[in-house]
């Protein structure tokens, strides 16, 4: 099997600077659960690393399943099953939007193409619904693999914000799924991590997060890099990958535009979205920036604005760091 390459970078980290990880499965309501937090951590990047990360196009042995490395193996639900599922789940939305009509926006004529994800292959089947429950509710967000057992999404899909907020439960992660087929089967999450200005002060731009899975299902499905800068975003070509709610639930869509405000915290584009599609991976297009394959430049969270736009968390260095620490802890 081919392994994974990816740069490494080195983080030299304060003592006390990481809170308790969120633990998921076995933890009782009693327990204190804390996000990973950037606040007071020293961080030494490798200048290298301002070039981001190589994707990475996973590969099985000949012959092997493509669920081999899945806690749940692939599958197809029947008409019952996949009815129950639409009804029982929908799309999640940061808790401070959820009185707003449009929360994610197709602007104008939707301009949406759906992909089947695993016929279309990398890095689309690097990209899966993400299942959970937040206060008694079940929703749905999208996620993209960073590695063979870590998925990147928004923040409000592994915790509903704020210091009032909660951890989600019953976290599941399906790439490549399409409708009621999971091609690829799914896994259950081990450890949900974001971070303080999204789990105790609810920070629009600090709106993102992971999920460490009981699975290296990223072996096959492969995983997306990621690139960060401190210059400007705006003008660069870029696709969104994701599943939104207002589609058959479960298909997998993508929109392209270019970035229309670059901000210190945010990335805005006119790219289409809608509910569902929180948490799904703002990759550069036509090989531009400086990141060589296919890298994330921003998480999916928001949709319109003031100004027009749909947005997403943008990769900053602090993010970047973190997600390093989140993909490269066991």
């Amino acid at each position: 099997m081919q392994r994974e390459t990816m740069i490494q970078v080195r983080l030299a980290l304060t003592a006390g600077a990481l809170g308790a990880l969120a633990l998921v499965g076995g933890a009782s309501a009693a327990e204190l659960v804390l996000s990973v937090s950037d606040t007071g951590v020293s961080q030494v990047v490798a200048p290298s690393s301002t070039r981001g990360f190589s994707g990475f196009q996973g590969q099985t042995d000949p012959g092997a399943r493509a669920d081999s490395q899945a806690e749940i193996p692939a599958f197809t639900m029947s008409d019952a099953e996949y009815a129950r599922f639409l009804s029982d789940y929908k799309p999640a939305v940061p808790y401070y939007a959820r009185d707003r009509a449009v929360p994610e926006t197709v602007l104008g004529a939707d301009r949406r193409l759906r992909y089947s994800p695993k016929e279309s292959g990398y890095p689309y089947r690097a990209v899966g619904q993400v299942t959970f429950t937040q206060n008694g509710s079940n929703y749905i967000c999208s996620g993209w693999l960073i590695g063979s057992n870590t998925v990147m999404t928004a923040g409000h899909c592994v915790h509903s914000g704020g210091s009032g907020g909660a951890w989600s439960t019953n976290v599941k992660f399906y790439p490549g799924r399409n409708g009621s087929k999971s091609p690829f089967g799914g896994c259950s999450a081990r450890t949900l991590y974001s971070q303080t200005g999204w789990t105790v002060s609810g920070s629009e731009g600090d709106d993102y997060g992971a999920i460490k899975l009981n699975c290296t299902i990223g072996n096959t499905t492969g995983s997306l890099g990621w690139w960060w800068t401190t210059a400007s975003q705006a003008g660069l070509p870029m696709l969104l990958l994701g599943y939104p709610g207002d589609k058959q639930s479960g298909t997998a869509w993508a929109a392209a535009a270019r970035v229309e405000f670059s901000e210190a915290k945010k990335t805005r584009y006119k790219a289409d979205t809608a509910g569902g599609m929180s948490g799904g991976v703002v990759v550069q297009a036509d090989g531009s920036g400086v990141c060589q394959g296919d890298c994330g430049i921003a998480v999916h969270a928001y949709g319109q604005d003031t100004l027009g736009t749909n947005s997403g968390t943008r990769i900053t260095q602090t993010v970047s760091n973190l997600m390093t620490y989140w993909r490269d802890t066991p």
